[in-house]
C-alpha cells in the first residue's frame, strides 16, 4: 500500500467544478425530462469507484442495479422506491446508502443535489 497524505483528501466543498451534463437513458426514463448535471471529484479502479455531485430537476427513472450507491441529499426532494411497492422520501440532510442489485426508482419532486459515492461493475 502506498501512504496517502492530507493534501490526497477530497473535500467536495473545496471543489466547486462546472456540472457537466448527465442524460438518462431513454430506456430508463419513465417520467419528465429532467435537466441533470454531475461532476466526479474522485474516480479510481478504472471508474469502477466514483464520488461526486450530481443534480436533476424533477422526473422519474428506472435505477441502475449495478451498483452500490451511497447518498448524501444536499437540497430538494426525493422518493426512492422498489418494484414492490415499497418507498421513503428524503430532503436535505437525509443520507442513504442503495444496496447492489436494487430493484427501483428515482423520483425528483423537487430539484435536487446530491453527493455520491458509488462501486459499480
Amino acid at each position: 500500500m502506498t501512504p496517502s497524505y492530507i493534501d490526497q483528501v477530497v473535500n467536495f466543498d473545496d471543489h466547486p467544478a462546472p456540472l457537466g451534463a448527465f442524460v438518462t437513458p431513454p430506456d430508463r426514463l419513465l417520467k419528465g425530462d429532467p435537466k441533470q448535471g454531475i461532476v466526479n471529484y474522485v474516480e479510481e479502479l478504472d471508474g469502477k469507484f466514483i464520488a461526486g455531485l450530481w443534480e436533476s430537476e424533477p422526473g422519474k427513472w428506472k435505477a441502475v442495479p449495478g451498483r452500490r450507491e451511497f447518498c448524501y441529499i444536499i437540497s430538494g426532494d426525493v422518493i426512492i422506491s422498489d418494484a414492490k411497492g415499497g418507498q421513503k422520501r428524503y430532503k436535505a440532510g437525509d443520507s442513504f446508502m442503495l444496496p447492489y442489485g436494487f430493484d427501483g426508482y428515482w423520483e425528483v419532486l423537487e430539484t435536487c443535489q446530491k453527493y455520491y459515492v458509488i462501486l459499480q461493475d
